[in-house]
């Protein structure tokens, strides 16, 4: 079974996903990164959620809900992540 970093381990009595998926460590390169990874992971979550099977499916989920998501996380992104 995998184990979960710290800072992930001590958001789980936290009922707030967002602050749960900040709390995962970023492994990328700082370079060419354009979204902050909770969010591309919390599209992910919402999208299969929703009955999203494949990558581009995902890339569907999110144009077709973008005004809503930046309303509702106090966004403003203009394009959205692709497959």
């Amino acid at each position: 079974m995998p184990q979960i970093p710290d800072a992930a381990a001590d958001q789980l009595g936290s009922s707030d996903l967002i602050s749960f998926l900040k709390a995962i460590p970023d492994g990328r390169y700082r370079r060419g990164v354009r979204y902050p990874q909770w969010f591309l992971l919390l599209v992910a979550v919402l999208g299969i959620l929703s009955g999203s099977r494949s990558s581009r499916d995902l890339e569907a989920f999110a144009k077709r809900h973008r005004q809503e998501l930046n309303q509702a996380l106090g966004l403003d992104f203009k394009r959205w992540p692709s497959d």
